[in-house]
């Protein structure tokens, strides 16, 4: 285990015990979790993707203002075109983000034995409804039509009870595997049992995933000033977008929590898809 991976797993688990004893004494509600949810992906969230730019200065040479131009169209094009299918045919972009999103996630063991990359991958996404189907399909039910909700998180209940079953597998009869992989993927398992899943998701989104995605990618840029400056920039175009996002739902009356995590989900769906091909990229070069 190296130094910075252990520093973000006792990061991941020990704020992740401050969120669930919080949880266990005071039992927000659903709405509270919401406006939890909001500022936590801003604070933690859109930072490991607004290093984007600063990755693509690597990989390509945007040393013109075309070239920049051009980047930025063809990324923003792409979060658009996600963002338009999921208001045109919202249950099958849902469907789509919970795959892509394992596949994404998975990389947050990259260093691990491949089945601790499947495992967490689809853990991640999975546990909440393994845990809390019926909350899992009301929030679905904020993104797509209820019928689709409710297939979908049976669906993820049972993918997730297999994919916890093959960890335990694993765990038992590979014993020279455990190490930081299966005790972060514990940590999720358990997360996911106590915590709602709005609070489960702050929990592995911002103080897991975030955190080791900014600090890969960091590693990856050159000016490191430049690359933070621009990624506080690209989050307050990305806020714009949401305000915008927000505003539309208004108008469509959508009220309370809805009006909270629709933007989030949307938002985050329609920007990792541009993320992960940029990330493939990059990958690719190493």
């Amino acid at each position: 285990m190296t130094l910075p991976a252990a520093w973000q797993t006792m990061f991941f688990i020990s704020v992740s015990t401050g969120m669930s004893l919080i949880w266990v004494l005071y039992r927000p509600g659903m709405e509270a979790q919401a406006l939890l949810l909001a500022p936590m992906v801003v604070v933690l969230g859109l930072p490991h993707g607004a290093l984007d730019m600063s990755i693509a200065q690597r990989l390509w040479p945007l040393d013109t203002m075309r070239r920049t131009a051009l980047f930025i169209g063809l990324y923003v094009g792409i979060a658009a075109a996600v963002g338009g299918i999921w208001l045109v045919l919202p249950s099958v972009a849902l469907a789509a983000f919970l795959i892509y999103s394992a596949w994404h996630f998975s990389d947050d063991w990259a260093d691990a034995p491949v089945m601790f990359r499947i495992t967490g991958g689809i853990g991640a996404v999975t546990a909440p409804a393994l845990f809390h189907q019926a909350e899992v399909a009301t929030l679905f039910a904020y993104l797509a039509p209820a019928s689709a909700s409710r297939i979908l998180a049976a669906g993820a209940w049972g993918l997730g009870l297999a994919t916890l079953a093959v960890f335990v597998a694993v765990l038992l009869t590979q014993s020279a595997r455990r190490g930081r992989s299966a005790l972060e993927q514990a940590a999720i398992w358990a997360l996911a049992a106590i915590l709602p899943p709005l609070l489960y998701f702050v929990c592995y989104f911002c103080l897991l995933h975030s955190i080791r995605h900014f600090d890969t990618a960091m590693g990856k840029v050159g000016d490191r000033r430049r690359a933070i400056k621009t990624a506080i920039a690209l989050s307050v175009l990305t806020l714009l977008g949401a305000a915008g996002l927000t505003y539309v739902l208004v108008g469509a009356e959508q009220t309370g929590t809805s009006l909270i995590v629709k933007p989030v989900f949307i938002g985050l769906a329609a920007l990792t898809v541009p993320h992960m091909l940029l990330i493939d990229r990059m990958r690719e070069q190493r």
